[in-house]
């Protein structure tokens, strides 16, 4: 399988300030369609704040946007590439909040058709 990591700290800040991006309660989702490191691909990094807890429930966080967002790139491929950004604290997420947050997001990035 793959790696879809998005790696360097330059292409994580480039992407962050001269991206598009999205928001909701929990979620901020920065994108760039048709990133030239992606390819003919998809990149992504997931950026959880040491607020959100302790390493465990961010590393749990991690796991689980990673499924979510590789199952939505099955579903509907996009390349380019992607910063998923978490707000709030750990100990109030739970799974399928998060997976429905992140469907609207990636939804609302859609290039139309």
């Amino acid at each position: 399988m793959p790696r879809h990591s998005l790696k360097g700290r330059k292409l994580i800040r480039d992407l962050l300030e001269n991206s598009r991006r999205v928001s909701s309660d929990r979620l901020t989702l920065h994108y760039q369609i048709g990133l030239q490191e992606a390819g003919d691909d998809y990149l992504v990094a997931f950026l959880i704040p040491g607020r959100a807890g302790k390493a465990v429930q961010r590393n749990r966080i991690k796991r689980w946007l990673r499924e979510d967002f590789r199952d939505l790139q099955k579903q509907r491929k996009v390349n380019g590439g992607f910063i998923v950004r978490f707000k709030s604290m750990a100990e109030n997420a739970d799974h399928p909040e998060l997976s429905g947050e992140l469907a609207k997001l990636y939804s609302a990035i859609m290039p139309n058709e």
